[in-house]
Formats: structure tokens, C-alpha cells, sequence
């Protein structure tokens, strides 16, 4: 038996050596096109709004600005968060500065890069005159805080440049891993701020021109790793053509029919993405501030039902951090009709009327109507779904006026914290009316964890206590799907951030 193990693991590896040597020479064995016809074209995409990388916050806009400048850290070819123009980064004893030494690097318009660069642009992020939407992903750095309401400088900012080369930061107790959260566009060393055609781009691409129809970047040759740019230019268009022909990158819209879908096939690329989907209640709503009565809805969901009504690179989840990749713990069991019962039974009810708040589209109608229609198999409950524009339905739930909606929540930074900062009781983002006293005390423990595996399990430890209080119930993973011509390849799909990487893109023969 123990000859079997060896052998089958020496035949495994044989065929691991074989599959990496045999890919790498098909890849050399592919002809690539001149650089005249390096371009890749994308269709169907909105087109970017804003130009100020401190204030962007579509993702069009976040995608093109992580495209024409480069920060300290940037999204790799495989999506993945690694070194931009971060040479070396080291910490101190204590665990809490982090000083980074910087690549060369020159914007379009001649202008150094440095790390006083990184500083202004730090320092902006932080002031409480630019009001950024970002301005928290500093709330761990020294004073950030402080600045954000006021009543300090951006100048007493925990950032500082050493030299030219040699950046400092100082944080607000030891963590590691922090420097994760600089890969996020709000970070991009953006000196000015004007017109897309204005920006002084520092990364491997600019912008060329932009209308109301499409956006045209290409390669900037004072890029300092134009080299490796193989790329000479980039063509986003607003036009919606996937049964146009083979060519191009085209995001799959939502009911697409399935002649299309398997026209397609073999081009087809399923992105996970960090957002997620779930029923949010808000406690203070009678019968919701019921902990029984909120778990009884949790285990009559059958997130199975919910798959049909979904596009096609979603995917259900009973987990919270969705981008985490261990499996969560089973956090709730029993049986949902049982538990109902015993709940109308000690509310001294025949029956409970419930309204679920949803989304006015076509995805958000058929999930909807699928959890009304899960949720009444529980004997006694109806459930009336209310569904408004995205506009009239955040301002309902940001005023608590709901008592169940169909919500969703898709982080700006790659941390576990940022899905559940939402749920503590002080936070100006929580509109489930949620106070619980262990939550809270798991996340500030969670904070003041320096090793980042040690802090990721505390923070495992309060999503599980918020599934076990129903205060909220996933039902799916966003995720969206990209047709993508054969010819192209090397494009990055981060989880989070922006929507591809085409930085490390080639077009390749057929």
C-alpha cells in the first residue's frame, strides 16, 4: 500500500512537470501580433465618470485610473495584490511603521515620482476638506482620524518621505499586513487633477481621447516597465454588441438568452467578485427584534431555489466573507417550520405579515419572488415584497424605514472587516439597528490583533456570531462574466478593486 502512495505521488508529479512544460510551450508556440495590432477592445462597458482617483467610486472609473497610474502595490496578472513602485518594504521592531523604498518612476509629463508624492496624496485622502469616500482606509494610520473630523492637520498625518526613495508609515498600533489596502485606486500617486486627457499618468497606460461613446488608452512609453507592456493600445466602448462577432472582451449582460451563452463557449470567463447579497432585517421592527423568529427565516431558505434566478457567475453562499477561503463553520441548525411555531406560540400569533424590500430589476424580481415564495412554506407567515429604484430603496434603509430587505454589500478594500463594520452598534453605516455587546468586543479585539491569521479568525468568530443572531442571511456571491476573444491573453480578474488588469495583456495569432 505504501509503494501505491509513492507511486501515484511520483505519477502525479510527472504529469504536473509535463502539463507546466507543455503549456509554456504552447504559449512560446503561439505567434504574437505586431505591436501596430497589439489592441484590445472592449464592448458593452460603462464608460468612466471620474476623473478625481480620491472621489472615484464606479468602477469604470476606479479600472481606467488603476490602468494609467501605478501606486505602491497594484493588482497582478492574476488579479492578485503584489508590489508596484514598492522596491522593499520592512517593519519596524514594534510592528507598527512600515517603510517602503521606492522604484524610479517618471509620469507622461517628465514629473518625478517620489515619495512626497505619496505623502500629498495621502495626506488629501485624510483632510476632512476633500471628503473622500475613501477617507477610512486611513483609519488605522496615525491621526488619520483625528483629520478626518477636523480637529487635527493633515500635516500630523503618520506619513512622512525619509528621501526621494524612502517612504514612512506609521500606524496606529502593530498590524501586519496593512499594506494590502494600498493597492486601492484612492492610493494612486495622482499629483493634479483635471480632465481625463489632462491626467498626468505615471502607469502603463494614458488616456488618448474620450467621448460620450468610448474611452481610447495607450501605452505609455515613459512607463518605467514599458518593456514588459506588450499592449499599444486599449479601446472601451459603451455599444452593447456580444452577438456581434468573435472579436473583442464583452461583459455578458444579465438574461442573456442561451443560444448566445452557447455560441460563446470556451470564450466564457466567470469572475467572482467581492460583493454579496443577503436579507438584512432590521431589528428594531417587530417581529425581527425576535432573535428565534429571524433564525426560523434562515433555515427555511433554500438558497438552492435562489440559483436559477441568478447570472451565471454567481453563486450561493451561506458565508459573509465570501473572499475568504477557508470554509466558514455550520452556524445554524434545527428545523425552521418547528422553531416558526414555538415563535407564534409565545408571541400569542395566528399569523405574521412581513414586508421584503427589493430592488426594482429583473434579477432582484425573480429572487425576490423565489424568497417569498421559500419563506411562506413556514405555516402562518406572508410575505409582501415592495420593490423601488436602487435610489428610493438605499434611502429607506440608510432612515431604518424597513423591516427585511433584499441588500447587498461589495467592500473597497481586501479585509474581512470590511463586510462587518457595518453591524457594530456605533457605526454610521449600521441601519440593521444591531447592538450586541460580544460583536462589538470580537472586532475590537479583532483590531488590536497583530498578526493578521490571528486577527482573520477573530474576525471569523464575529461573522459566525452574526449568523447566529439571523441578523443577516447571504444568499450569493456577485460575480459577472466576460466573453473573451481567443486570441487574448494575460488579462488579470481581481475579487476586488478593479474590474480587469490589461497591463500584462498580449494579442496573440489565432
Amino acid at each position: 500500500m505504501k509503494r501505491f502512495f509513492i507511486g501515484a505521488a511520483l505519477l502525479g508529479s510527472v504529469l504536473i512537470l509535463f502539463f507546466v512544460i507543455w503549456s509554456g510551450q504552447r504559449e512560446q508556440a503561439r505567434e504574437l501580433l505586431p505591436p501596430e495590432e497589439q489592441i484590445v477592445t472592449i464592448h458593452g462597458e460603462t464608460l468612466p465618470e471620474q476623473p478625481n482617483a480620491l472621489l472615484a467610486i464606479d468602477p469604470s472609473s476606479q479600472t481606467v485610473l488603476s490602468h494609467i497610474y501605478e501606486g505602491l502595490y497594484r493588482f497582478g496578472a492574476d488579479g492578485e495584490i503584489e508590489p508596484g513602485l514598492v522596491e522593499t518594504m520592512t517593519r519596524s521592531d514594534d510592528g507598527a511603521t512600515y517603510t517602503f523604498n521606492l522604484k524610479a518612476s517618471e509620469s507622461v509629463n517628465g514629473n518625478a515620482v517620489t515619495a512626497e508624492t505619496f505623502v500629498n496624496q495621502f495626506r488629501k485622502l485624510a483632510d476632512d476638506d476633500t471628503n473622500s469616500p475613501f477617507s477610512f482606509l486611513l483609519e488605522d494610520v496615525l491621526n488619520a482620524k483625528a483629520i478626518s473630523l477636523g480637529t487635527k492637520e493633515p500635516e500630523t498625518l503618520g506619513v512622512k518621505a525619509i528621501d526621494e526613495q524612502t517612504l514612512e508609515l506609521t500606524l496606529e498600533r502593530p498590524m501586519e499586513g496593512f499594506e494590502r489596502i494600498l493597492a486601492m485606486p484612492a492610493f494612486l500617486p495622482q499629483a493634479m487633477i483635471g480632465e481625463w486627457q489632462e491626467l498626468d499618468a505615471n502607469g502603463p497606460f494614458q488616456v488618448e481621447s474620450i467621448d460620450a461613446a468610448q474611452v481610447t488608452l495607450i501605452k505609455n512609453e515613459a512607463y518605467y516597465d514599458s518593456d514588459d507592456v506588450t499592449l499599444e493600445k486599449v479601446v472601451i466602448w459603451a455599444d452593447e454588441r456580444l452577438s456581434a462577432g468573435p472579436g473583442g472582451m464583452h461583459p455578458i449582460p444579465y438574461g442573456t438568452d442561451v443560444e448566445t451563452i452557447e455560441s460563446l463557449e470556451g470564450r466564457i470567463v466567470d469572475v467572482p467578485r467581492s460583493g454579496v447579497f443577503y436579507l438584512k432585517s432590521n431589528i428594531y421592527e417587530y417581529p425581527f427584534d425576535d432573535t428565534d423568529f429571524r433564525r426560523a427565516l434562515a433555515l427555511a431558505l433554500d438558497r438552492g431555489a435562489v440559483e436559477g434566478s441568478l447570472a451565471r457567475a454567481e453563486r450561493t453562499t451561506e458565508r459573509l466573507l465570501v473572499i475568504d477561503p477557508k470554509e466558514g463553520e455550520s452556524s445554524l441548525g434545527g428545523d425552521a417550520v418547528k422553531l416558526f411555531e414555538e415563535v407564534l406560540e409565545r408571541l400569542e400569533e395566528e399569523e405574521i405579515e412581513i414586508e421584503l424590500l427589493s430592488f426594482a430589476d429583473e434579477e432582484a424580481q425573480r429572487i425576490a419572488e423565489t424568497i417569498e415564495t421559500e419563506l411562506e412554506q413556514l405555516p402562518g407567515l406572508q410575505v409582501n415584497v415592495v420593490e423601488l429604484p436602487l435610489g428610493d430603496k438605499v434611502r429607506k434603509e440608510v432612515a431604518g424605514d424597513y423591516a427585511l430587505s433584499l441588500s447587498g454589500w461589495q467592500p473597497d478594500y481586501p479585509a474581512f472587516s470590511a463586510y462587518l463594520t457595518q453591524f457594530e452598534a456605533d457605526n454610521y453605516l449600521n441601519s440593521s439597528g444591531y447592538a450586541d455587546q460580544t460583536f462589538d468586543q470580537l472586532m475590537d479585539d479583532a483590531r488590536s490583533e497583530e498578526n493578521q491569521e490571528e486577527r482573520d479568525q477573530t474576525y471569523r468568530q464575529a461573522e459566525k456570531r452574526l449568523l447566529e443572531e439571523a441578523v443577516v442571511i447571504p444568499i450569493y456571491q456577485a460575480g459577472k462574466s466576460y466573453a473573451v476573444d481567443s486570441k487574448y491573453a494575460n488579462i488579470g480578474f481581481p475579487v476586488i478593486g478593479p474590474s480587469y488588469i490589461l497591463s500584462f495583456s498580449k494579442v496573440y495569432e489565432k
